[in-house]
């Protein structure tokens, strides 16, 4: 948990950083981009997201039998 705590503190200082040194109307084109090519596609971001799910599935599963 505490590892999980630390990585998540480093992802929000490096996003604030970003953030501070390129503005967020330079960061946040990088969602709106995601969010129109996922209405344009939707079966293809859906497969896609749910490849993504069942590999982090398989790795929740692999670390519980460790």
């Amino acid at each position: 948990m505490a590892r999980w705590l630390w990585s998540l503190g480093a992802l929000l200082v490096a996003v604030g950083l970003a953030a501070h040194v390129f503005g967020w109307a330079n960061l946040l084109w990088i969602p709106e981009a995601a969010i129109a090519a996922i209405r344009e596609a939707p079966e293809t971001y859906g497969l896609v997201a749910l490849g993504a799910l069942l590999m982090l599935v398989a790795r929740l599963i692999g670390r519980r039998r460790g």
